[in-house]
Formats: structure tokens, C-alpha cells, sequence
């Protein structure tokens, strides 16, 4: 699906820099190039040369040429990288429109390179995560889907559908013969097989969203318990109030960290206790809601305990599903040792001084089970996870049918909607407003 028109955008963030990508996509791509530098380019040859408007120099920098169909778009390709300030790209973008190029929308290079078959929607969809990837495991799960371990996976199962509906779709063709048993436990077989292939699939793309997005952390923990000075201290920063009168923090306060490439998202909270303060109770039930979305949860202890039991972890979280952590904060001031008498893990620091804060960043990596030496197949996305659950759906329903000649036509459209959720995800079978709906959140340029 080769475009009539050209594109062109600046592949390289806004603001000054050393050097800069100006990007041409379409028929009109090495016509423009021409115009503009004065020289015939050669397929996959650097060239120097230079962007004249008016006998004047405008930027000299290397042309290169990519001949439809090796290129990423699959089009006629032209890259110029020149200089990076503001003032020249803007120069350069407003002579190639004039000479017939358009503005590139957002995503339009990696839509093209999807519309003419050069990638599916999920390598399409792992260019973006790739250069949002929050942590190094991110990176390498989205280097993984943009090699396609993704849509093989969701190939092969799709392939498996198609031979399954070829055998139950010629028995539907052929109504007065009677499906033999042993067709019958073949396709409940290969059924089964699907299923089993699904959950799996399911099970590795629930992981690889969780790499997809910042984790959360909330801290917890009475009031004066360490919270807003363990925060501030990761931020090396004062982002909370920090004072000796119990009930400072009221509200919820997030700040992103990055640490060792990994992108947190930690949420002070207020300090949990009984009060009869509408404000600070209201500070209170949002602390409890964030931890039902949380990663991990944090529970700060200071000076005040001697013992940490499970009632008195309960008292803080209440019931949850969330993985928790136990730190026992002020170790510059305390004396006596703590003992834990719950399964959960304890560390000690000190937020003034700095001790044990190393050894937690460290355990906080491992916890978040998001370490550089994690593997992770591939990314995912929410778009993913909800046509896996559509798929699973579908494939489970045919199990509520006995396999005859009577219902092989329910099963076979359950097959169908099966097939046709997993091929949404790679593009196979889908919508413009979807495809308009993912690539306007891509850079403008990709």
C-alpha cells in the first residue's frame, strides 16, 4: 500500500542538539533530495553534501537514499542528518513542504512501514515502548517484540485455529456424514492443545505489561514514621514537609525516581492512625486505596516499636494482595534491636544519614522482580491483554458444546471470534480507528 503523497518530520527530539534527523518518506522523497542538495543520490551510499535555498547554504550534512521496498516504511526513503538547532530544522522542514512534501502526523512513518507489510502492530506498537521503556528489562522485552516473539507466538496459535476450522469447516460442508469419533477427539485435542497455549501466552504478556509502566510503590506507616524523609532522601530532594507534629502529610504525594534505569512512581501517604480530623481522615482512606494498586507496599516503623507482628502489619494495610516490605527507619537513633515476627522482609535505614539506603535501592530492584538479568519475552500492552482475554474466552466456550453435527456450526464460530481477537492484535484483522487510535501516541517523526 504504497501512499501518493510524501511525508516529513525531524526524527530527533525537540530542542538544540549536536545533530539532527530529518526524515523523507514517499514518492517524492529523492526528488526533494535532488532539489535541495544538488547532487543525485546513490541507494544505501552516505553522501556529503549540503541544503541550498536561494544560492545559500543552509546546512551541510549526510544524504542518505533508501530505495521502495528496502526501506522501513517500504517507500522511497531520504534521511538527512545536519545540525541540530531549532532554526535550521524548521528552515529545512518548510523547503521540503514547499517543494511538495506534507507534515508528518504522529506514528506516520511506523503506520506506513505497517500498512505496507514491513512490520505487524505489535513490532509497530514495541517502537514506542522501546523508546518510553521505563527500566533496562523494558528495553530488552521490547527489543524481543520488535523481533517479533510476540506475533510468533500469537502466529503459531493462530495458525493451529486455521487448521482446526479447515478440518471442522469440511464437515459442515458435508452435513449427512457423521463425525467419526476418532475426528471427535482429535479436535477436542487440538482444542485442548490451543487453550493450554493460550494461558500460557497470557500468563508471559501479564508479565510483560508490568514492564510496560512506572512501578508503584506506596509507603505506609503512622504518622512521623520516616515516610516524607525516606522520600525526600531518594529524591535527594525536599519534595514532602517534614516536621515533628504528627499529621503533616495529609494528602497523597507522588514522585517519579529513576534508580539503576528503573523507572518508581513513590507515593507518600498520610500517617495511619485514629483521628477525629475530617482532613486528615480523608489523606487516610487515600492511602489505603493506593495500596490496592500499588507494586509494593512499604511499612515504616521507627523507634516506637520494638516488635513487628503480622496483627500489627494488618493494622497498617488491611487485607491485600500486594507484596509488602517492612523498613524499620531512624537506625542513626536507635539502639535496641527490632524483632520481626512476621514473614514478611525487614530492612533498616537511616534517611538523615544515608545507612542502608544502598542495600535497600538494591533489595527494592530484586523485589520489583524488574533486575536487568530478568528475562522477560516480550512487551505488552492493555489492548493485548484484554483480545488474549476475548481469545481465551471465545476458545472456552466451544467446550460448553458437544462436538456433533448438530452444534459443529457453534463451535465454529467460536473458533472464528477466537481467531479473529488473536489476529487484532497483530493487525492481521482490524480497524482504522483502531490504527488511528495507536499511532497518535507515537513521537512525531517514528
Amino acid at each position: 500500500m504504497i501512499h501518493s503523497d510524501t511525508i516529513v518530520a525531524s526524527a530527533t527530539a525537540p530542542g538544540r542538539g549536536a545533530i539532527s534527523i530529518i526524515r523523507l518518506s514517499g514518492p517524492q522523497s529523492a526528488e526533494i533530495a535532488t532539489k535541495l542538495s544538488g547532487k543525485s543520490l546513490k541507494p544505501r551510499i552516505a553522501t556529503f553534501g549540503s541544503i541550498t535555498s536561494e544560492s545559500e547554504i543552509i546546512d551541510t550534512g549526510i544524504w542518505i537514499y533508501f530505495v521502495a521496498p528496502h526501506s522501513f516504511t517500504g517507500e522511497d526513503t531520504v534521511e538527512f542528518q545536519g545540525h541540530g538547532g531549532p532554526v535550521v530544522i524548521q528552515t529545512i522542514l518548510r523547503l521540503m513542504t514547499a517543494l511538495g512534501a506534507r507534515l508528518a502526523e504522529p506514528g506516520e512513518f511506523s503506520q506506513r512501514a505497517f500498512l505496507n507489510g514491513k512490520i505487524d502492530l505489535t513490532q509497530a506498537e514495541a517502537i514506542s515502548d522501546l523508546i518510553n521503556a521505563s527500566s533496562v528489562s523494558a528495553v530488552k522485552a521490547a527489543n524481543n517484540s520488535l523481533r517479533g516473539q510476540f506475533a510468533n507466538q500469537v502466529n503459531k496459535i493462530v495458525t493451529d485455529l486455521i487448521n482446526l476450522r479447515t478440518q471442522i469447516e469440511a464437515h459442515i460442508d458435508f452435513p449427512d456424514e457423521d463425525i467419526e469419533p476418532r475426528s471427535i477427539e482429535a479436535f477436542s485435542s487440538t482444542i485442548s492443545q490451543i487453550n493450554s497455549e493460550l494461558n500460557t501466552l497470557i500468563v508471559s504478556a501479564n508479565e510483560g505489561a508490568k514492564l510496560n509502566r512506572s512501578a508503584e510503590i506506596v509507603l505506609i506507616g503512622e504518622p512521623n514514621a520516616g515516610k516524607s524523609s525516606l522520600l525526600n532522601a531518594l529524591a535527594k530532594e525536599p519534595l514532602a514537609i517534614v516536621t515533628d507534629i504528627p499529621g503533616t502529610t495529609r494528602d497523597l504525594i507522588r514522585h517519579d525516581l529513576l534508580i539503576d534505569g528503573l523507572e518508581i512512581r513513590i507515593t507518600d501517604t498520610a500517617g495511619i492512625r485514629s483521628t477525629d480530623d475530617v482532613i486528615e481522615n480523608e489523606g487516610i482512606t487515600r492511602a489505603i486505596n493506593a495500596i490496592q494498586t500499588a507494586d509494593l507496599v512499604l511499612c515504616l516503623f521507627d523507634e516506637r516499636h520494638q516488635t513487628i507482628s503480622e496483627d500489627t502489619v494488618l493494622n497498617l494495610v488491611g487485607n491485600t494482595e500486594t507484596a509488602i516490605g517492612l523498613l524499620r527507619t531512624k537506625i542513626d537513633i536507635q539502639v535496641a534491636p527490632i524483632r520481626n515476627q512476621t514473614h514478611y522482609p525487614l530492612l533498616e535505614i537511616s534517611a538523615k544519614t544515608g545507612l542502608g539506603l544502598p542495600e535497600f535501592r538494591n533489595w527494592l530492584l530484586e523485589k520489583l522482580s524488574l533486575t536487568t538479568h530478568l528475562e522477560t519475552p516480550f512487551l505488552a500492552r492493555q489492548r493485548h491483554l484484554e483480545h488474549l482475554q476475548k481469545a481465551k474466552a471465545c476458545i472456552e466456550a466451544t467446550t460448553n458444546h458437544h462436538l456433533t453435527i448438530e452444534t459443529i456450526d457453534l463451535i465454529a464460530e467460536d473458533l472464528r471470534l477466537t481467531q479473529n481477537a488473536l489476529s487484532e492484535i497483530t493487525g492481521t484483522f482490524t480497524s482504522d480507528d483502531l490504527l488511528t487510535s495507536i499511532f497518535s501516541t507515537f513521537c512525531i517523526g517514528k
